[in-house]
């Protein structure tokens, strides 16, 4: 099922130079010789691994990727450069603040065309409380220096619902953020974890209540400056779509390396160890699921469902064997009515109120 060629990586470096207090991510915090360590066993894996040298899409996320010190940033882009030389879109996450000059140098000689900038909120007081260590100046001031150096294609990523943040102060976080003239933005909802600060000062999520009227002015701010709404969470101008988490939504294979990395790959979806000494030795998928013909045709609807390309009717009945409207028609038909799908070109489409409960949605297909 996933036997043709792969050609979307994800790499995952673990390290931050301080722990925020909301993330659940796998991260550690960064000293010089465990990153040097870890980036001798990401090339083992990499080399071990990786199979197609003709990558369209590489993403280095974290972690934060900019936390490292510029020669083991630059060894990092080195260990990844045999694999990007036909790459398409690549991108690297990174924090306002260790976005130096001489790192967007390195990025732009190595073929990096894309960075993703954790910006979280834009005002300074929120940040500090959430541990951040940047202000919306550095933001400001990394954008900046992107655009100096030929980097032009910028992602910004946003936290809806993190505390004491009104839907007023949103307003101002998106308005902020236009100012910027980014190609896309990401705007994702808080979700309180374990073992988190959040979590152990006993930080509420934001109610759904709260959540539906935050994503309704994004997207209603992003798309009165040209923004198309093309998955859940992501806006874009046109054409700067993230072809790399595309590969995701539309349930093709890619590979995942590095601490806690997850990768779909001949047909078995595997996460990577979360455990750093055990990674270091070499000891790497800790997770695997082997996905068989009934997950595969959950996966398609899961995932095809979460944008505007929707799920593809033709091809589900070319898979599967099965005609979805016609099985499911009562409840599509329902969903048609009410707002939350439509079919255009054979295609399942979500409008924006479907993908407010697609949750749910998808529940009452796969059911």
């Amino acid at each position: 099922m996933t036997k043709n060629n792969i050609n979307s990586l994800y790499i995952h470096i673990p390290f931050c130079e301080s722990i925020c207090d909301y993330c659940d991510f796998t991260k550690l915090q960064y000293f010089r010789n465990i990153a040097s360590t870890y980036l001798e066993a990401l090339e083992k894996e990499l080399t071990e691994t990786v199979t197609n040298h003709d990558l369209l899409t590489i993403y280095i996320g974290g972690g934060t990727p900019t936390s490292l010190e510029d020669d083991l940033f630059l060894k990092l882009l080195q260990i990844v450069d045999p694999y990007s030389k036909k790459a398409k879109e690549y991108t690297i996450e990174a924090n306002p603040e260790s976005l130096s000059v001489n790192k967007i140098k390195m990025m732009k000689e190595y073929g990096v065309n894309r960075v993703s900038i954790g910006v979280e909120s834009t005002d300074d007081r929120i940040l500090k409380d959430i541990n951040r260590h940047h202000t919306f100046s550095d933001v400001k001031k990394a954008k900046e220096l992107l655009e100096l150096n030929g980097i032009n294609n910028i992602n910004f990523d946003l936290m809806l619902g993190l505390p004491n943040v009104s839907i007023k102060m949103l307003q101002k976080d998106i308005l902020n953020i236009l100012s910027l003239n980014p190609t896309h933005v990401s705007c994702y909802s808080l979700t309180v974890h374990e073992h988190t600060v959040f979590h152990i000062n006993k930080i509420t999520p934001p109610s759904d209540e709260f959540s539906y009227e935050a994503y309704r002015i994004v997207d209603s701010l992003l798309k009165k400056e040209g923004f198309i709404h093309y998955e859940v969470s992501n806006w874009c101008k046109p054409n700067k779509e993230s072809l790399h988490n595309l590969t995701y939504w539309r349930n093709e294979p890619y590979y995942g390396v590095g601490l806690g990395a997850s990768g779909y790959v001949n047909d078995v979806r595997y996460k990577n160890t979360t455990n750093l000494s055990m990674y270091l030795k070499g000891t790497n998928a800790q997770e695997k699921e082997v996905v068989k013909l009934k997950d595969l045709e959950i996966y398609q609807i899961m995932l095809n469902l979460r944008t505007i390309e929707g799920l593809d009717l033709e091809k589900y009945h070319r898979l599967f064997k099965k005609d979805l409207y016609k099985e499911k028609q009562q409840i599509i038909d329902g969903y048609i009515d009410s707002g939350h799908l439509k079919i255009v070109k054979n295609h399942l489409i979500p409008t924006f109120e479907g993908m407010m409960i697609l949750d749910k949605i998808t529940l009452d297909l796969i059911a």
